[in-house]
């Protein structure tokens, strides 16, 4: 049902753009099925079999082209109708809006109309009235928006080449089922593969909720079905969010559910704003390969195609991660990505993972080892997903936490195994194990795994003071990993004693060496 706060702020003018594109589109297709015409029937006089097999092909070509023109042309006409309803619906709900203004009523999001302390005398009969007339407009509003909508479908599929086979559902295929989630990348790559271009095309009109959640679809298919997503869950929080903020009285809870609405407005807003950017040298073309809005909320975002980069990295930030606060997470993959093609990288891709429900306290949550435990299944397949899904040579494939972020990335290479050449502790509370040979990286030789485990931490950075709380820091001698530098940061007040919490996110400031051994390291250059 369409809300007041919907219908109040639509903008019905984007119908009537929409047709004209609709229009245009229409017309160029019939154009070229004429210019078809006009070459088949130059044809005419070809004898033989190849002619006749050419006529055959020419004439299912233009056939098709006619059809899709037909369909195409029916979306105009329907874009064009609910843009009129809606307006007309529209201005009338301005004038109600104005009359329940002038005379102090509340018009709540559902249609209900309430006077306030404030309205006149019989105000009470008139909000009764003007709630009959709101909601009958919020009715009419859903029923243009409903019968549009059924219409587009009955003409989209056609228009598109995507119609059902007799018998069947839209989104059915030949090839079977889309796999669950969970599915291995390799099969789920193996299903993919199956269907024709127009198959793929039918799932990602259908499903693309559950395709864009699944490792081993490839990312340009996985980015466009989860921008679908993105625009519905940001939709849903709109409607939800107007519900609450229009309560005249809130409980605890309530309110705690608006700032949690609000947060996650704020990072699907970070997310949409970097997916918008205009690619460039600095920041490479985006892929959205998860969203959600669930728990904490989660984005994974690659900066540049996994599929056919040369070194891909994935990064898995710490404590505190979640849909809310990630605009700093994909910051850190630009600016990672830069290093590493200032290292020599001639293609790169990295992918800020939140795709976990991060610990969101230091104490007590930061120092449990159950948010990793929660993560490593979904962080391994996500591994396993990249090399499935990658194009020609295996890329180099490096995996960075930060924090309690190389908690996670140590346990799951631990119990599952990680798909990864390499693996980098940024300001480690501990992996999960007491010696590099207890992490298990996928192609690696377990006595060769320590020249593939990087780790650093600043001179002034409190985390040494958590070394230990998740096993042995991994930059201690007898780890058995490989030490980078990064700059010390600057020292603490005594009171302190010496530690400074700002240095433990300065390691991807401009001039810190980490950030250049990162490069070196996402590169597969050595380090310093």
């Amino acid at each position: 049902m369409i809300t007041v706060p919907d219908l109040r702020d639509a903008d019905p003018g984007v119908f009537t753009r929409h047709a004209q594109r609709w229009t245009y589109l229409a017309g160029r297709i019939a154009g070229r099925g004429r210019e078809l015409a006009d070459h088949l029937a130059a044809l005419t006089d070809w004898q033989g079999t190849a002619g006749d097999s050419a006529r055959a092909n020419l004439a299912e070509q233009h056939r098709k082209l006619t059809d899709v023109a037909e369909h195409l042309g029916g979306i105009p006409p329907v874009l064009t109708s609910v843009g009129d309803r809606l307006t007309q619906v529209q201005q009338r709900l301005h004038e109600a809006i104005g009359m329940a203004e002038d005379n102090a009523l509340h018009i709540q999001p559902d249609g209900t109309v309430r006077a306030t302390d404030f309205a006149p005398q019989g105000g009470d009969r008139l909000a009764a009235k003007l709630t009959t007339v709101v909601r009958f407009l919020l009715r009419e509003a859903t029923i243009a928006d409903e019968e549009a909508a059924a219409a587009l479908r009955g003409l989209t599929p056609h228009a598109t080449g995507f119609a059902p086979a007799a018998g069947g559902a839209p989104g059915t295929t030949a090839s079977g089922a889309m796999p669950a989630r969970g599915t291995a990348p390799a099969e789920v790559k193996r299903w993919w593969d199956s269907l024709t271009p127009q198959e793929q095309e039918a799932q990602l009109l259908a499903h693309p909720d559950q395709l864009g959640a699944l490792d081993g679809i490839p990312a340009v298919y996985r980015d466009r079905a989860n921008r679908v997503v993105l625009d519905t869950q940001r939709s849903a929080l709109d409607t939800e969010r107007a519900a609450l903020a229009a309560k005249p009285h809130r409980s605890d809870d309530e309110n705690h559910r608006l700032d949690d609405i609000d947060g996650k407005l704020r990072g699907l807003d970070a997310v949409t704003g970097r997916l918008n950017v205009a690619p460039s040298a600095a920041r490479l073309q985006p892929y959205l390969l998860g969203i959600s809005t669930d728990g904490n909320g989660r984005a994974i975002v690659a900066m540049g195609n996994p599929d056919t980069a040369t070194n891909v990295a994935t990064f898995v930030p710490g404590t505190g991660a979640k849909l809310a606060t990630c605009r700093g997470d994909l910051e850190r993959a630009d600016t990672m990505a830069l290093a590493a093609r200032k290292s020599g990288s001639p293609s790169t891709s990295v992918i800020t993972w939140v795709g976990y429900d991060a610990p969101q306290s230091i104490v007590p949550q930061a120092a449990e080892d159950r948010f990793a435990d929660g993560a490593k299944q979904d962080l391994e397949r996500f591994q396993d997903g990249l090399r499935a899904t990658h194009e020609g040579a295996p890329s180099h494939n490096t995996v960075i936490g930060h924090s309690y972020g190389t908690t996670v990335v140590g346990i799951t290479a631990r119990d599952e195994g990680l798909n990864a050449d390499d693996v980098v502790f940024v300001a480690s509370p501990g992996v999960g194990v007491e010696n590099a040979r207890g992490l298990h990286l996928v192609g690696v030789s377990p006595d060769q795994v320590g020249q593939h485990v990087h780790a650093t931490v600043a001179q002034h950075d409190p985390i040494r003071v958590a070394a230990g709380s998740h096993g042995p820091a991994p930059t201690g001698d007898d780890f058995g990993g490989t030490t980078f530098a990064s700059n010390p940061g600057a020292a603490g007040p005594w009171y302190e004693l010496g530690w400074n919490p700002s240095v433990h996110s300065q390691y991807w400031d401009p001039g810190n060496r980490a950030l250049d051994n990162m490069g070196n390291i996402i590169a597969g250059k050595p380090t310093s």
